[in-house]
């Protein structure tokens, strides 16, 4: 196994057996899963400690990589997560665009809202929402110098007024006002104490405010990315600290926020996501990897090491035609 790592960080597996390899993990995955045990022990874990954990890791792994890259793999909306690829859409940026249309609608994003972007990454929401309702008032929220700096550069590129760009780290979130919508996109699955952080959001929303969430989910099992082996690869270079969350997460923190409204939308949404994020990364190998190189000290090896995941991800988001892990959204009101 450490020598198949290895020799796939230096470009010497082909794919389709690296396909072989992700589709094999995935369904151990699911053969070896504890169930409900496990599930319980990560929902009771979800009610202690900080906010928030390893979030040095995630800033190195994800967004403190320089935004250049992003732009050369993204769509033209610079959205990191997944997009919705309707109506037998071909374009990434199309599917980009449906997806930011759909949190809209879903979010009930109105005339006149105060609205609250948590977790921004790279502002695809703000930035696309801010230019539609030029009579709200948006807040982006990011702990990542790299992401609030872009932001910046687009608020001043487009001339927008009514975007305001902060950096915060999510265990000391300092708004001093309430909000009409708070907008979170797949920030969830880096968090670690969920009951605080649902009470703190329903503490910064107006007494008819709305969450929205976007996560991406297992049809039934909850766990955490940890450093077991040596097969924990996409933990240790891409999701340290993460969580993997259920469907039904949510339905165990309640006290502060009720779900009004869930929807979900099919994995393999997400594998289509991730192959044009791969194209890309193919399509504009040369700067990509000259951009990787002066960011990373292993040269020339953190250009495979983002192949292998988008690789994995288009492959583990279409196990069981895209019904194993998917993408969930939800909708909260303060509960009475």
């Amino acid at each position: 196994m450490i020598l198949g790592i290895w020799l796939a960080e230096r470009g010497w597996i082909p794919d389709f057996l690296l396909r072989i390899a992700v589709k094999s993990i995935s369904k151990a995955r699911i053969k070896n899963s504890n169930g409900f045990s496990e599930k319980l022990s990560v929902l009771n874990s979800l009610k202690d400690g900080p906010i928030a954990e390893s979030t040095p890791s995630a800033n190195k792994q994800h967004y403190e990589v320089p935004p250049a890259f992003f732009e050369k793999v993204l769509g033209s909306k610079l959205k990191y997560s997944c997009s919705l690829f309707n109506n037998n859409q071909k374009s990434l940026n199309d599917a980009e665009t449906e997806m930011l249309e759909t949190y809209i609608e879903r979010a009930e994003i109105r005339s006149k809202q105060e609205i609250l972007d948590l977790g921004c990454g790279w502002g695809s929401f703000s930035l696309y929402a801010a230019q539609k309702f030029s009579n709200c008032n948006f807040t982006a929220v990011s702990n990542s110098d790299e992401q609030i700096n872009f932001i910046k550069s687009k608020i001043q590129e487009l001339g927008l007024t009514n975007l305001l760009a902060l950096k915060q780290d999510i265990n000391q979130l300092n708004l001093n006002k309430k909000f009409d919508r708070i907008v979170s996109i797949e920030m969830f699955e880096h968090m670690r104490n969920y009951k605080n952080l649902l009470q703190r959001l329903s503490n910064l929303m107006t007494d008819d405010g709305l969450l929205f969430v976007h996560i991406f989910c297992h049809r039934q099992s909850a766990y955490f990315y940890e450093i077991k082996n040596q097969w924990d690869w996409m933990t240790k270079y891409f999701f340290t600290g993460g969580i993997m969350p259920s469907k039904d997460i949510f339905e165990f923190f309640d006290e502060d926020l009720t779900v009004a409204e869930s929807w979900e939308i099919n994995g393999k949404h997400y594998s289509k996501t991730s192959k044009s994020w791969l194209k890309n990364i193919d399509k504009n190998s040369k700067i990509v990897k000259q951009i990787l190189n002066q960011h990373y000290d292993e040269k020339n090896i953190w250009f495979n090491r983002w192949r292998i995941f988008f690789l994995t991800c288009e492959e583990f988001f279409k196990i069981n035609n895209g019904k194993e892990w998917f993408v969930s959204h939800y909708l909260f009101e303060k509960k009475i």
